[in-house]
């Protein structure tokens, strides 16, 4: 079972514009990132947690991004 490790949000509610990166585990194998746009959904799985957070950063790069994780606890 895949566990949360960060939720992103780009702090726009308006749909067309939302986004959100998803940055989870699988405990026993490998890293997964969700980036959510615009009602469409992209995941990918990385070997490790560097490479996925690389990923998840570059995708956070632009713009005001807010950790979401705490909502999900």
């Amino acid at each position: 079972m895949m566990r949360l490790v960060e939720h992103r949000w780009n702090g726009t509610t308006a749909s067309y514009r939302r986004q959100d990166v998803f940055l989870r585990v699988n405990p026993a194998g490998p890293w997964e990132v969700e980036h959510r746009q615009h009602g469409r959904s992209v995941m990918r799985e990385y070997a490790t947690e560097r490479e996925a957070r690389r990923v998840a950063d570059g995708l956070c790069a632009q713009g005001e991004w807010r950790n979401l994780e705490h909502l999900h606890r």
